[in-house]
């Protein structure tokens, strides 16, 4: 019984907007009274997620269940990996868990919550994303790259008839990716707007698929061009937009290991891609996102002095 009580408290903090979601949790718990070792038994996947309609599936996980089969086709090799210490957790499990992840804003709080949802350890579901996210940088330069000569032409195209600029093949920006402060030399991650984070420096097509994205701790780019051109610049920051609004993950990075949280970047960017590969009506994460960036854009110089860098951090993460 103890077990059903902990299990319904973490249901009811975590999913405090999703009254579908909450419900078939809740079904799922009702079901569940009268067994033993609960955490074991249940299977999230099984007995849940692949009863999931397609609507279901990609109002859970913020993505098609096309694009998932798709990126698990390509990559399930490297997350199938045995050992003879631990018992193998599936490929399809480990995905979708490190997708919900990527999905959830401030996730890492919800660590044990997330790794009780799929039934494993929170050291598995650790592992578990750090080998998702290492299998989707090995395969980022097959998604996230630079356009031939043909498709080139076509983009050249597509942004003329938006803005009559010739010759453009790509939108540029940079923004930041908010992130715990870090343990070492941390005040070099401190940027422009007072917070803690690195740079995303993104090169979109006309249909917001990365081309080329860069990342480090550098200055962001601002570009300022004449009225056509900010018509043309529209799509990155759509671009943007969408990475944020899908990923929630993106908007506040608290992870210890700094050195990750580059590869984490890629791994959503890579995500982004596939799911515009495999079309699907993803708009209201868009506006999401929008409202992501106009906070992130807010200018914080007039509280600077009297907040301070973890004063005007803290402020960031509740805005």
């Amino acid at each position: 019984m103890e077990d059903h009580l902990w299990i319904f408290s973490h249901l009811l903090e975590e999913n405090s907007s999703d009254d579908d979601e909450l419900l078939q949790d809740l079904c799922w718990l009702v079901g569940c009274v009268g067994r033993t070792n609960i955490n074991r038994k249940y299977s999230f996947v099984q007995e849940i997620v692949n009863s999931f309609s397609d609507e279901e599936f990609k109002r859970n996980f913020r993505l098609t269940r096309e694009a998932f089969n798709w990126v698990q086709s390509q990559i399930k090799d490297k997350l199938d990996t045995n050992s003879k210490y631990k018992a193998n957790i599936p490929s399809e499990k480990q995905l979708l868990a490190a997708i919900w992840i990527l999905s959830t804003p401030d996730s890492y709080r919800q660590v044990q919550s997330i790794a009780g949802r799929f039934s494993i350890s929170k050291s598995s579901l650790h592992i578990s994303f750090q080998r998702v996210v290492k299998a989707l940088n090995n395969v980022a330069a097959q998604i996230i790259k630079w356009p031939n000569a043909d498709d080139r032409e076509e983009i050249q195209q597509q942004f003329y008839s938006s803005g009559q600029i010739p010759g453009c093949v790509g939108a540029i920006d940079g923004t930041y990716i908010p992130i715990k402060a870090p343990t070492k030399n941390p005040e070099v991650y401190i940027n422009r707007k007072c917070f803690y984070g690195i740079t995303l420096q993104a090169i979109c097509d006309y249909n917001r698929k990365f081309i080329d994205i860069f990342l480090g701790n550098l200055q962001a780019h601002h570009l300022h061009f004449n009225k056509r051109h900010a018509q043309t610049r529209q799509v990155i920051e759509r671009s943007f937009a969408l990475l944020f609004g899908r990923f929630r993950h993106l908007k506040y990075l608290d992870m210890t290991k700094t050195e990750f949280i580059p590869q984490t970047v890629q791994a959503a960017c890579v995500l982004h891609n596939v799911c515009l590969m495999h079309q699907g009506n993803f708009e209201q994460y868009e506006e999401e996102g929008l409202q992501f960036l106009n906070i992130q854009n807010y200018d914080h110089d007039d509280n600077e002095e009297a907040l301070g860098v973890e004063g005007i951090a803290r402020e960031f993460r509740e805005q």
